[in-house]
């Protein structure tokens, strides 16, 4: 059962690698927008539930309400 879990973080670094350095070539400022994170991430055809968790964690990181959310720290 650890091996699975072992493939499965694998999985996963590789896309969150391949999404940071996608995210690095297209926003080296570090801003980003709501509707280019969800291209970024190839969220297209979700639901209404799923649109509206993934616009709610956005706007929960956008702290001065301008609807750009500063994803890396200078």
């Amino acid at each position: 059962m650890g091996n699975h879990g072992s493939n499965l973080d694998d999985i996963l670094a590789e896309d969150m690698h391949h999404w940071y350095n996608k995210f690095m070539r297209e926003s080296p400022s570090g801003l980003i927008t709501l509707f280019e994170l969800k291209a970024i991430l190839g969220l297209k055809g979700m639901t209404e539930d799923a649109n509206s968790y993934v616009d709610q964690v956005f706007l929960t990181f956008d702290m001065d309400g301008v609807r750009f959310t500063r994803v890396l720290s200078n």
